[in-house]
């Protein structure tokens, strides 16, 4: 008997609510590994695939922004911090997600700072 054939990955909308709730879930685990905690948003989604594997699988290529929290931000200061001193982020994630038992595992995370004077060689 030949073995089942692994679930190949569809194109999946980023803006379905159980995407959107992977990418956070994503994020604050982002958050949580740098030592200054800063705040990350999701400012451009490059490409997202779903595989279904005993619920479902969200491949994410994604665009992130940083911004570092400064003191007066942690006590509550509205005060945004210059663009100069953001940065952004090409992250890759994957994340299962078992939503009618309100779980999810990062399989992969995965961040390079992009660079707007990118060069190809």
């Amino acid at each position: 008997m030949a073995a089942a054939a692994a679930p190949q990955p569809e194109q999946a909308d980023h803006t379905d609510p159980e995407v959107l709730a992977c990418a956070a879930f994503a994020l604050e685990h982002l958050s949580r590994q740098n030592p200054l905690h800063p705040r990350y948003s999701i400012t451009r989604f490059l490409s997202v695939q779903r595989a279904n594997i005993g619920g479902g699988q969200y491949d994410m290529e994604v665009e992130v922004m940083s911004q570092p929290q400064t003191e007066e931000q942690a006590d509550g200061d509205s005060t945004r911090t210059p663009p100069s001193e953001q940065q952004v982020l090409r992250c890759h994630f994957v994340v299962l997600s078992v939503p009618w038992k309100d779980q999810r595992v990062l399989l992969h995370s995965s961040c390079s700072p992009v660079s707007s004077t990118a060069q190809e060689f």
